[in-house]
């Protein structure tokens, strides 16, 4: 079976994003950027497209697809809430052919509502449909009048009616329509049910009930990851269990989580090796509780018991000592380089422990550098230059950047050539008498 891989993001003028930006989407992308700067828009954005070409979908987007609010009003997803239309769009590989899509909104303040102003659908570099709105009087409509272009050929105007991000009915043109919907499920197939895990995640240790049966998602506060170790142990073959059990012994210093099963109601405890006993998991402060869903997430994909083309977590380090940073990253790295995951990673971080580790790994060959891109938001090469909104960082073989955003991890460095200065000028400060 031919698989869809997803390539890239395509989108304009949405939210702190003016310009048209390609964005790939690497085996493992990292998202760096100062707070304020956009990083969690751009993470976010595979949920919130995936939503629109969900072939379930009835409007052109929602604010909470996936779980996860994206803005409080449609008019927040336009750049500067301006009165210009936006586009978002995706692109896929099917073999050695690039599909991509682009649908064009408008935010039409009456109704508080997205309107369909123009979709395109490319193969490879050539356009193969382009829909453009007839006139003005046509947007919002259910079903507008739109110039249809397709194969190269104006066909005139015809009625089109769409479902999320893609048409679902072009009248007239059932021939087309049918080939429409081949490629949305080739878009579906890649994008959709992207697993999202946000930045505060869920700390419950026991749910006081049995696990629910055939759990496949943790959801975006990772609240089904007891569910998934309880239905794992009780009902199937305990392999992701033992997996995230192993992986805490070895990355939290011998801090073994441990699921016991009373009468089938799991709950998870953490093995105290200085103490050698076990406590509850929520006794044992943030860190362990925030990153067991991750664990969760990435051994479930990497032993193939949970499936998401894509999966993203924003700050996967937070709560955690910043000595447990390179272990995680290491178990990024690992389900990358694994030849039988084909889950793309999302990470956005704000570690120097994470980012560093990475580039180590990919300097000792255990990660192809062609496998990882860095992504910068609101990049400045130098204090006082130029902002570009997005840059892409490439790594070569030896973990160097050819670039680095000023004022991301220079606080360390600085404040230790500030300490030194501070020094000296006490060295050289007279003497006070007693």
């Amino acid at each position: 079976m031919v698989r869809s891989i997803p390539v890239a993001l395509h989108f304009s003028r949405y939210r702190a994003f003016k310009e048209e930006v390609r964005l790939p989407i690497a085996p493992l992308t990292l998202i760096l950027g100062k707070n304020g700067s956009g990083k969690s828009v751009l993470t976010r954005l595979p949920v919130l497209i995936a939503g629109g070409i969900d072939t379930a979908a009835i409007s052109p987007l929602s604010l909470i697809a996936g779980g996860v609010s994206h803005a409080s009003r449609y008019e927040d997803l336009v750049h500067q809430r301006s009165a210009q239309p936006f586009m978002l769009g995706a692109e896929i590989a099917v073999d050695d052919t690039r599909i991509i899509f682009r649908t064009t909104l408008r935010h039409v303040v009456e109704t508080h509502s997205l309107a369909y102003e123009q979709f395109e659908l490319f193969k490879d570099d050539a356009i193969l449909l382009r829909l453009s709105i007839s006139s003005p009087e046509e947007i919002g409509k259910d079903c507008a009048s739109f110039r249809f272009h397709f194969d190269g050929e104006d066909k005139g105007l015809c009625k089109v009616k769409f479902s999320g991000l893609f048409p679902s009915k072009i009248e007239e043109y059932p021939d087309v329509e049918g080939r429409v919907m081949g490629y949305r499920k080739g878009f579906e197939q890649a994008f959709g049910g992207p697993a999202y895990l946000g930045p505060f995640r869920s700390e419950a240790s026991s749910s006081g009930r049995v696990p629910q049966q055939g759990v496949r998602a943790l959801g975006p506060r990772g609240e089904g990851a007891l569910d998934i170790l309880g239905d794992d142990s009780l009902r199937g073959d305990g392999s992701t269990t033992r997996l995230v059990e192993e992986w805490f012994d070895t990355a939290m210093q011998g801090n073994r989580v441990v699921l016991a099963l009373a009468s089938g109601i799991p709950r998870l405890l953490v093995r105290d090796p200085q103490r050698n006993v076990e406590v509850d998991l929520s006794e044992t402060g943030a860190g362990f509780a925030q990153v067991l869903p991750i664990a969760v997430q990435v051994l479930s994909a990497k032993n193939e018991k949970l499936f998401s083309p894509i999966s993203i977590v924003e700050q996967p380090e937070l709560h955690l000592h910043p000595g447990a940073h390179g272990a995680l990253a290491d178990l990024f790295v690992s389900a990358t380089a694994d030849p039988d995951v084909i889950t793309k990673f999302v990470c956005e971080t704000h570690s120097e422990q994470f980012v560093t580790r990475v580039r180590r790994r990919i300097a000792e060959g255990a990660i192809d550098h062609n496998d990882v891109l860095i992504i910068s938001v609101a990049h400045q090469s130098e204090a006082g230059g130029e902002i570009d909104p997005v840059r892409i960082i490439p790594i070569d073989t030896y973990g160097n950047t050819e670039t680095w955003p000023v004022g991301v991890f220079d606080e360390a460095f600085d404040d230790l050539i500030a300490l030194r200065e501070a020094s000296v000028v006490k060295d050289e400060a007279p003497l006070r008498a007693d």
